[in-house]
């Protein structure tokens, strides 16, 4: 006899998946097969016995007319839960990704179509395969995406009949900030690095490319693990900090705030109970950290952290015009001068970085900039924080 001896054609447009539906209260299930047209599926349903559908991440409960005149209805939806198995969707509009019942991950459709602008500045052209291989989606979700930008940036791309592949136009521009030569570049480095894989980058041709070698500053996770939790609850912490300063590793108890990182290592500013004032410690000469306390200390009251300095770099007087026009280009200024906005408490890193003397003069042999508000700033110029 049919399991579904009485049957009602149910329309529902939920994306490709499965629909399983289960008599309630009684043990067994039975698998309707979708019927896709046009993004809509149809179901073959009973309509006389009551039963569950698991579909992505709801439950939709049918009841025969016998038992709907019974008892009230009861609701029509309810969050599926984690043991039914079905996938979690992703809506087209953000950024995430979901994990579904094989084990696979679905991207939405914003990545894919940032995906597809970056090959086409980058590589100049994109395909169908290209999409599929990288998302694992099948070919008709592809064509879709590549249709769907096409929509957006119509004078971005053109069909090649030849090759059969979509190649950038001349007029293309790229519609994501993800496609800027920044993001090309940190994705380079993050690969050489590795600290991305091929499969999280959206690289196709990837170049040779060095760059220098730095040692591995090294964190334990354990002592990361509560620096954060005391930041994320306002929380003092008991530690053993070994400074540069002592042969020996002293008792502290600070109250950390924030993550500072000078292109080298990373810090914690934190409050230092003992010092009474708010410092940096570098994290891998934090050790032994005990539990966590409440602490009556406001981030608000770090002045240095809380407040901005800007430094306004200009091309060296002593450069020839032409020389002082590609500093220009090489540090992105307009007019003659770029701004950079910095925490006070990050002012030392920062001068180190570009170059800088502490004092706020260029380092020796250094001529390229030179700091244009020097005197406006120079009651700032900081002393290293470094517990």
């Amino acid at each position: 006899m049919s399991p579904w001896p009485t049957a009602k054609l149910l329309t529902i447009d939920i994306g490709n998946t499965w629909l399983s539906a289960r008599p309630r209260g009684k043990r067994g299930s039975c698998r309707a097969r979708m019927l896709k047209v046009k993004k809509v599926y149809a179901y073959f349903l009973c309509a006389s016995t009551n039963y569950t559908i698991a579909m992505k991440n709801r439950t939709l409960r049918h009841r025969s007319p016998e038992a709907s005149r019974a008892s009230p209805p009861p609701e029509q939806e309810e969050k599926l839960p984690e043991s039914h198995g079905a996938g979690t969707s992703v809506g087209a509009g953000t950024s995430g990704l979901a994990n579904t019942d094989a084990g696979t991950v679905k991207w939405s459709q914003e990545r894919r179509l940032r995906f597809i602008d970056f090959r086409l500045q980058w590589d100049g052209r994109i395909n169908r395969r290209d999409v599929t291989e990288f998302f694992k989606i099948s070919v008709p979700q592809a064509s879709a995406d590549i249709a769907r930008y096409t929509d957006l940036a119509p004078e971005n791309l053109a069909y090649d009949t030849s090759s059969r592949t979509y190649v950038a136009t001349r007029a293309f521009a790229p519609r994501y900030q993800t496609s800027g030569a920044g993001q090309y570049l940190s994705q380079l480095l993050a690969l050489e690095r590795q600290i991305l894989t091929a499969d999280q980058a959206f690289l196709a041709f990837r170049p040779p490319v060095a760059s220098v070698p730095l040692p591995n500053r090294t964190v334990d996770p354990q002592t990361l693990s509560l620096v954060v939790q005391a930041i994320a609850s306002r929380a003092k912490l008991q530690i053993q900090y070994q400074s540069i300063t002592r042969d020996e590793p002293l008792d502290r108890l600070i109250s950390p705030h924030a993550f500072g990182y000078d292109g080298l290592r990373w810090h914690v500013r934190a409050y230092c109970h003992m010092r009474g004032g708010f410092r940096d410690f570098v994290l891998g000469r934090i050790m032994a950290p005990g539990a966590l306390i409440a602490s009556e200390v406001d981030p608000q009251q770090d002045v240095e952290w809380n407040s901005t300095v800007d430094l306004i770099l200009t091309p060296n007087e002593s450069l020839s015009p032409m020389q002082r026009k590609g500093v220009e280009v090489d540090y992105g200024m307009t007019n003659g001068m770029v701004t950079l906005p910095c925490r006070q408490a990050m002012l030392f890193y920062t001068l180190r970085t570009l170059n800088f003397e502490p004092s706020g003069a260029p380092r020796k042999g250094e001529r390229q900039v030179v700091i244009a508000n020097l005197e406006k700033i120079r009651p700032w110029l900081p002393k290293p924080g470094q517990a």
